[in-house]
């Protein structure tokens, strides 16, 4: 049998910086680490919202991604 083992949550912000001579948006992207992975996913959409707004750049996408090492008991 595997479990999950040190599981971790980072909230990741898609921003527009710019627009590339194609017309093409240009983006970058600030990640947040340390979140709580039992955060439910309307937590982090708020989260990435209210910082989103303190973000000079105007926010394109919320993310979250999860990660886990995979451990046999």
């Amino acid at each position: 049998m595997a479990k999950k083992s040190e599981q971790a949550t980072k909230l990741v912000l898609k921003v527009v910086t710019g627009q590339k001579a194609d017309g093409t948006l240009s983006t970058a992207q600030r990640a947040f680490a340390g979140m709580n992975p039992a955060l439910a996913d309307e937590d982090i959409l708020s989260i990435g919202t209210k910082l989103g707004a303190l973000q000079r750049y105007e926010i394109a996408a919320v993310g979250r991604t999860d990660s886990a090492q995979i451990v046999a008991e």
